[in-house]
């Protein structure tokens, strides 16, 4: 029995002495930190091998710290597997947003509701974050690699439609008292006297307020598309964003790509679809449209074609250090390196301002903006050759069709006197976007705006009295002319119903299980019906806004016609398209649409064929009226219907 034993012993002995040979001779293959299985969803568990060039050590954290030679010493494969059943960490903290002090609230903001935040009481969806380091044998530190592992999701509701990102940076980047960005931290306990009690609560200050380079912090992150594969990982800079919103949970979060993170200075991936590597990506958490988080994706995609910037939108779920951290829209972030790509000038040449302030470009850049909004405040409109002279300073479309969409959709409160931005570029006379010409910029329409409360609320002449600008330009016959019939194209056609039901019935239904999970994370309950109400709410502001318009315009302008009914039909939407002044017609599935103008003003048709195909001409009560393109349409009937007709060319 003992020589078994010997022999027994021999044999494990030489097992053991085979496996460490081979350990060390697989180790010699590697030249760098290399994850035995890459970062992405799994169903089921698996062990996970590290493996680094021999004669090193490798270290690694499960909590999203930057690992050293302090942290886990890797000896053996780590088991991966579901880590929703972990219990929750940052989610359980209450120093995240003054929302938590209930009692405060009451005391200084007694006619406020707190915001009703509430810790949660089960297992949030998790993923293991492994984050590893090898120390070679001077005691130097190779670089971070970072793996994201989700396990089990295809099960777990709430993520249908979206992409998702992780975030991954050292938990003091984020909640340390004193450096911490995410937190009340020192800032708070410091500054917080009788004059901060004053504000609103999510007003109150805090490590979160803070901005600019110094409260940027370091991260990992990792992208996954809708379909889960895996398109960005790359190290970058983070900051939290926003205005009044970042007292609120969640809050939006920016993120930099610069070379001192990472060797790529930009996110080289098409996020958006759009062919534009953004250097500067934001998570929106959605502002004050909490409830819905629509307002500004919605608004955005039914005026892309309008002459103005707007940024794209792309929904994602956010995951924090590992834990489920709600959702988000993707967006660009208006900069120069935006403008350069989407208007196809050169980056260096872009002057931007926002909110009065100078955002790119220099002082002198800064002077050129207050020349600009001094002539046009200062000028006598009244005067026809001075409103031709201001259509060669700034594009003058653009600026009519900025301010019709804010005033349609009742912006106000911050608006028009904050969150507005513009640009141009530096040299004039240029051909194209080069010319020199300001234009302008939407963005932050989630306050005060869309709301059936509101839906009476006369913008127009609130915008007049509140914009110098706006108020001298209306002076000009021909700007109120422009401006009617770019509002009521907008009207009839970007806010028209048949618009209104197709984006929000898409946007319900791409968003209805992910709030839900969202809902329950930060308060507790899925707000089922809340989200829907509050979807609800916006398309019957959209949809019963233009009679409101109508009467504006009628009343602040002085028109003396009435509104007359214009049917236009096309005979196959395949082969061309129609536009009505400035707004191309949404015939959607039909081949008639329906508008209403106001007889003051004559409308102008215009046919575009499509390849293949060519413009026949435009018929009236099934005669042949014109071959031309283009007809303008005076009202001497009370209601206007034309025929498009199209034809195939070879």
């Amino acid at each position: 029995m003992r020589n078994r034993r010997t022999v027994l012993a021999c044999l494990t002995a030489l097992c053991a002495l085979l496996f460490v040979l081979l350990f060390l001779e697989d180790r010699e293959e590697y030249t760098e930190l290399v994850f035995s299985v890459e970062s992405g969803f799994y169903e089921e568990p698996f062990t996970l091998v590290l493996s680094a060039p021999v004669g090193t050590e490798i270290y690694y954290t499960l909590d999203g710290s930057e690992p050293d030679e302090h942290a886990m010493k890797y000896t053996e494969p780590i088991q991966i597997e579901d880590a929703t059943k972990n219990d929750n960490r940052y989610s359980l903290r209450t120093d995240v947003t003054t929302g938590y002090m209930s009692e405060l609230i009451g005391v200084h903001n007694p006619d406020l509701q707190p915001p009703g935040y509430v810790l949660p009481d089960y297992p949030i969806d998790k993923c293991t974050v492994v984050r590893a380091v090898y120390v070679d044998e001077e005691g130097a530190l190779s670089e971070i690699k970072t793996g994201n592992y989700f396990v089990g999701f295809d099960e777990k509701k709430g993520y249908d439609g979206f992409n998702i990102i992780s975030v991954v940076t050292d938990p003091d980047n984020l909640f340390d008292y004193d450096t911490g960005i995410y937190v009340l931290g020192r800032t708070h306990d410091e500054t917080f006297d009788e004059a901060m009690s004053q504000r609103h609560w999510w007003q109150w200050n805090a490590n979160y307020h803070q901005r600019g380079h110094e409260w940027e912090r370091a991260a990992n992150i990792q992208i996954f598309n809708a379909e889960r594969e895996l398109i960005v990982s790359q190290n970058c800079g983070i900051r939290i964003q926003g205005g009044g919103s970042r007292g609120r949970l969640p809050r939006s979060m920016s993120l930099y790509a610069r070379e001192k993170y990472d060797a790529n200075g930009r996110f080289y991936t098409d996020l958006f679809g759009t062919g534009y590597r953004a250097d500067t990506v934001t998570l929106f958490a959605g502002g004050d449209d909490y409830s819905a988080k629509l307002r500004d994706k919605l608004v955005s995609e039914l005026v892309k074609d309008r002459n103005f910037a707007v940024m794209n939108y792309e929904p994602y779920v956010m995951f924090l250090d590992g834990e489920y951290w709600g959702i988000y829209w993707m967006t660009e972030k208006y900069d120069s390196v935006f403008l350069g790509h989407r208007y196809d000038v050169e980056k260096d040449d872009v002057i931007m301002i926002k909110n009065g302030q100078i955002a790119e470009g220099t002082e002198e850049d800064f002077a050129l903006y207050l020349e600009m909004r001094d002539y046009i405040a200062g000028t006598d409109f009244s005067v026809p050759g001075n409103y031709e002279e201001a259509c060669g300073v700034i594009d003058m479309q653009s600026f009519i069709d900025y301010y019709a969409v804010e005033i349609y959709i009742a912006r106000g409160g911050d608006w028009p006197t904050g969150n507005f931005a513009l640009w141009r570029t530096r040299r004039d006379g240029g051909d194209g976007y080069r010319d020199g010409k300001w234009r302008w910029m939407l963005y932050d329409v989630n306050s005060m705006s869309l709301s059936e409360s509101i839906i009476q609320m006369d913008t127009l002449s609130n915008t007049r009295a509140l914009d110098y600008m706006f108020d001298s330009l209306c002076r000009s016959g021909e700007f109120r002319k422009q401006f009617t019939l770019t509002l009521m194209d907008l009207a009839n056609t970007c806010f028209s119903t048949e618009s209104i039901e197709a984006y929000i019935g898409n946007a319900v239904g791409l968003m209805a299980e992910p709030m839900k999970a969202h809902n329950q994370r930060f308060f507790g309950s899925e707000k089922e019906e809340e989200f829907l109400n509050a979807a609800a709410d916006i398309q019957i502001f959209l949809e019963n806004r233009k009679p409101y318009i109508a009467r504006y315009l009628k009343e602040d302008f002085g028109l003396t016609g009435s509104l007359a009914q214009v049917e236009i039909e096309i005979n196959d939407a395949d082969a061309g398209s129609v536009t009505v002044n400035t707004a191309k017609i949404p015939f959607l599935d039909k081949t008639v649409w329906h508008g209403e103008y106001f007889t003051d003003y004559p409308i102008v048709l215009t046919a575009q064929a499509e390849a293949g195909y060519r413009f026949a001409g435009w018929e009236k009560n099934g005669e042949l009226i014109s071959e031309e393109e283009s007809i303008v349409i005076d009202f001497e009937e009370e209601e206007i219907s034309r025929r498009a007709v199209f034809e195939e060319w070879n």
